[in-house]
């Protein structure tokens, strides 16, 4: 019988999942980078070992996420434009305290917020997202 087992990736892993990295020519070059430690300072790997050799690995890192935006509906939108820059540097400022190197947030290319947003730093990825949401996951509710 097999035993499978889920740890954190330890030095002894390095040559392995560095080999495997550089032989998958389907990760991107920016992936790559992003799983390093001068880029993303909370990077953790994790692996998945059977019988002690392992199987899989994934880099970790922590993101901010913005899921929405609020704006006073009697606010000119001179002072709204001023409020996103103040909040998106604020929000920064206290991200980059705790090794948090990305900001994201979900929008629509054609949305007002999107553009204000593209023109402000924020890079649109031309990949999907996809999500797993671990409220539903721990409720059952996923198949």
């Amino acid at each position: 019988m097999s035993v499978w087992e889920f740890r954190l990736a330890g030095p002894d892993d390095a040559a392995a999942f560095s080999k495997w990295i550089g032989e998958n020519q389907q990760i991107p070059d920016a992936d790559k980078l992003a799983a390093l430690k001068t880029n993303n300072p909370t990077i953790l790997w994790f692996v998945e070992t059977k019988d002690g050799v392992a199987q899989t690995f994934a880099p970790v890192y922590l993101q901010f996420a913005v899921p929405h935006l609020g704006f006073n509906p009697d606010a000119d939108s001179r002072d709204i434009a001023e409020g996103m820059q103040r909040l998106t540097d604020g929000i920064a400022g206290f991200a980059v305290q705790f090794g948090i190197r990305e900001i994201v947030t979900l929008s629509e290319e054609k949305l007002p917020m999107a553009r204000w947003a593209m023109k402000h730093d924020f890079d649109l990825e031309k990949r999907q997202t996809l999500k797993l949401n671990l409220n539903k996951v721990m409720a059952g509710e996923v198949k």
